[in-house]
């Protein structure tokens, strides 16, 4: 069993309340546990914004109100502190009542939240909910919640945004907009995926005074995919290694008028490392494909039974870019699911495993040996559900697709979910000029790239949505998001992908 680092590790809501629970148990007071968040918190706060002179504190109750508590005591030594508390103090107990009377003692002023009150901070410290909230906002959060993101002030939260739900990244109701997020422990999986990304801002992790062997009893729900796993994963190739050591790929697709994503795949996939690229398309697009990489090894698709010959010969096959739902395409896609090679199966092959249930369940094992690669739609549809459902649970939703379908699901969008039955990872690079038709395209093909020199498919699809993600970024910073096209990322892929040679300019 692999220990990741705790940076890497993800968690629900009820693993960290666990690690809390053993920390105390192990000697650890909550009240320290509750002066070092804050204090770390804090020194964010003053490195973020370095210029502030002034604060309002918004504190509910629990251990996020105490937390808020605590900065606001840390912050009166320096600044101008103003705290709202919703939640009637009087009310608190435990470590939120000693946070509450420590800052009492430090000259911090309390006053209660009034609908009409007014914040005057420059900064807002958010430190009303954290990761307790099971069910929707109420009365009178959601009106706080408001009030704060019509604000206009940057705002910190503590923990999570409030609002937010720490395990699906999901607003439940309404939730706080924050710019800076510090989170403490064990990072909560709801801010790395669905809207929990957009929502926190910037996240900083701070780990506290929790023992690795306390770490060491509580499993995490979900591992963080780093830019560590490429170097691990992708070694230099042995000075020996010749074409057929590294992988031949078969790409299927590319119906009249969707000539782009066949090429956009299997470009990819050339550069990506794969040693021998085979492409079966429309006649039409022989030429075009053949101008555009005489590498690539190009035959026009007229019958299925073309496929035999070369569905042997593959290591993997990339099924469904461009493919289409027509009488061409379904065809096709019925020989190739047959094949016992890998698979990694993406756009209309994915929507024809959603309407021919019969054909899916005479599949033997054997074949199910694929990476499946849906967006929300996608996955909507092999789950006959609403997209609003995906979003809903994404976790939840990249675990259903697996059960049904096998092998390993990769559930694009903020904070892609890769799970393969027992591993799940999250991925946390890429941005959102990559909302731009092909991008798919690209990763289908460096996902097959991946897969056809020797990484298992779990391990092709994390690699693999962690470089794509990566390569948008490098790009998005040198250029801007906006513009920014698939074919672009191809060349940053292949810097990326070979680690010894990062320094190259691509």
């Amino acid at each position: 069993m692999i220990v990741w680092p705790s940076h890497e590790r993800l968690y629900r809501a009820e693993q960290v309340r666990e690690l809390d629970r053993l920390t105390i148990a192990a000697g650890t007071t909550g009240f320290d546990l509750m002066q070092q968040a804050g204090r770390t918190a804090f020194r964010h706060l003053t490195r973020q914004w370095p210029d502030t002179r002034s604060i309002t504190v918004v504190c509910g109750g629990g251990n996020n109100g105490g937390d808020g508590y605590v900065i606001a005591a840390l912050a009166k030594r320096t600044m101008r502190v103003q705290v709202l508390a919703v939640t009637d103090p009087k009310t608190l107990s435990g470590e939120a009542e000693e946070a509450y009377q420590w800052a009492l003692q430090r000259g911090v002023v309390v006053t209660r939240w009034q609908p009409e009150s007014v914040i005057t901070g420059q900064v807002v410290v958010d430190a009303l909910l954290g990761i307790g909230l099971s069910g929707e906002v109420k009365a009178p959060f959601d009106t706080v919640i408001d009030q704060i993101n019509s604000s206009e002030k940057p705002v910190l939260s503590v923990d999570v945004p409030s609002g937010l739900c720490a395990d699906r990244g999901i607003p439940l109701g309404c939730a706080v907009q924050a710019d800076l997020t510090v989170t403490f422990i064990g990072k909560k999986i709801g801010l790395w995926t669905g809207e929990g990304p957009a929502l926190a801002g910037i996240r900083r992790f701070e780990p506290l005074l929790v023992p690795e062997l306390v770490r060491a009893q509580v499993s995490e729900t979900a591992e963080m995919i780093s830019q560590e796993d490429i170097a691990r994963l992708i070694k230099p190739r042995r000075r020996t290694a010749h074409k057929g050591d590294c992988g031949r790929i078969l790409l299927v697709g590319g119906d009249l008028g969707f000539a782009g994503a066949i090429m956009l795949a299997s470009q990819t996939a050339a550069r990506s490392g794969a040693g021998l690229v085979k492409v079966m398309t429309r006649p039409e697009h022989v030429t075009a494909l053949i101008s555009r990489q005489p590498e690539l090894m190009v035959s026009g698709l007229t019958s299925m039974h073309q496929l035999d010959e070369w569905l042997e010969w593959c290591d993997v096959v990339v099924l469904g870019p461009g493919l289409g739902q027509g009488g061409w395409g379904q065809q096709l896609w019925q020989k190739a699911m047959l094949a016992t090679c890998a698979k990694i199966i993406d756009a209309d092959a994915l929507n024809l495993m959603a309407t021919k249930p019969a054909f899916m369940q005479q599949l033997s094992d054997s074949a199910k040996n694929w990476v499946l690669t849906p967006h929300p739609g996608e996955a909507a549809r092999l789950l006959e559900c609403s997209v609003a459902e995906i979003e809903q649970d994404r976790p939840g939703a990249v675990r259903r697709i697996q059960q049904k379908f096998g092998g390993s699901v990769l559930l694009k969008g903020a904070g892609t979910l890769i799970f393969d039955g027992n591993l799940l990872s999250v991925n946390n690079s890429g941005n959102p000029g990559m909302a731009s038709g092909g991008m798919g395209d690209v990763l289908a093909g460096l996902i097959g790239a991946l897969r056809a020199q020797g990484l298992s498919g779990y391990d092709a699809a994390c690699v693999g949505t962690q470089v794509h993600g990566l390569a948008a970024d490098q790009l998005a910073t040198q250029f801007g998001e906006r513009g920014l096209l698939a074919a672009d990322l191809i060349r940053p892929i292949r810097v990326l992908l070979n680690p010894e040679c990062t320094k190259n300019e691509f």
